[in-house]
């Protein structure tokens, strides 16, 4: 979504913010525009989703208000409303930029920035996942993971007794620090409950074979680096990760039926993602 195709000032009179706000758009996902909005002193961001995704949009403020009050350092809902049928959040801004944007800035900081990022992911899966997602604890088995029956069924067997909060989209963008501490985690819309593993699962394969992240071999191995270190930081909470063939199979069928409509008028963009994941589905022994 573009935010050229929208009126903030409107979305912000809607949301009851007069005056002459200053709204400068910012990056907000494929389904979603946002904007930086400065008002009266302070600073907020202004979260729009497409066209009648109001079920997305209390999904995700209930999610926040409830990571807020486990302490997570995650944006406070200022106001919610709906503008020409597209439901808006006014959010707290956070401080600090994004892990990548820091990174790229300051790439000596991989090591200590990567043991920072695995110390908050395994903060959130140490918190129980609000009632609203835990009565649906096994949704993530299926999530854009349609006719992959055997690997539901696999998922099923195997997946542990914690419900946990999962974020399902924890990556270098979502996660903002200061330099040196992880400073807020955004972009909740993909937020379950489940098994741990497959929120780790979702962060490796983003990591590894996202079109997106794709960057050149320098950064490549820089990443990986970070990579280990998210490890560490990890299983310094939580321990060592088992059993994960099936969890890296799950999270690169994922990436590619979430991304087939972005590709579709280029396809080889996911082949290193179908690679990934059909190794994994050999070692784990999960066909079709």
């Amino acid at each position: 979504m573009m935010p050229s195709e929208l009126a903030p000032l409107e979305i912000l009179q809607t949301l009851g913010i007069n005056g002459m706000p200053i709204a400068t758009p910012v990056q907000g996902g494929f389904d979603m525009a946002m904007w930086k909005v400065e008002h009266e002193g302070q600073i907020s961001a202004l979260r729009v989703f497409r066209v009648g995704a109001h079920e997305d949009c209390e999904h995700e403020q209930s999610v926040m208000e409830a990571a807020r009050a486990a302490g997570l350092p995650v944006p406070e809902v200022q106001k919610a409303g709906v503008w020409q049928d597209r439901p808006a959040l006014l959010l707290s801004w956070l401080a600090g930029r994004t892990v990548e944007d820091e990174l790229r800035a300051r790439p000596w900081r991989l090591w200590s920035l990567g043991i920072a990022f695995g110390h908050m992911q395994a903060k959130i899966h140490a918190i129980p996942a609000p009632a609203l997602l835990r009565q649906r604890p096994d949704a993530w088995i299926a999530w854009q993971c349609e006719g992959e029956q055997a690997l539901q069924d696999g998922l099923r067997h195997l997946q542990g007794d914690q419900i946990a909060l999962l974020h399902l989209d924890y990556h270098l963008r979502n996660v903002l620090t200061d330099g040196k501490h992880i400073t807020g985690i955004v972009d909740w819309t993909n937020a379950l409950a489940g098994d741990p593993r497959a929120d780790v699962a979702r962060t490796v394969s983003i990591l590894r074979v996202d079109p997106l992240a794709r960057k050149p071999l320098l950064v490549l191995l820089g990443l990986r680096i970070f990579e280990q270190a998210w490890r560490i930081g990890y299983q310094r909470e939580r321990g060592r990760f088992k059993d994960m063939s099936l969890f890296y199979t799950w999270a690169g069928t994922v990436i590619q039926y979430n991304l087939a409509p972005r590709y579709k008028h280029i396809p080889n963009e996911l082949a290193p993602a179908r690679r990934w994941t059909n190794k994994w589905k050999a070692q784990a022994g999960c066909e079709r």
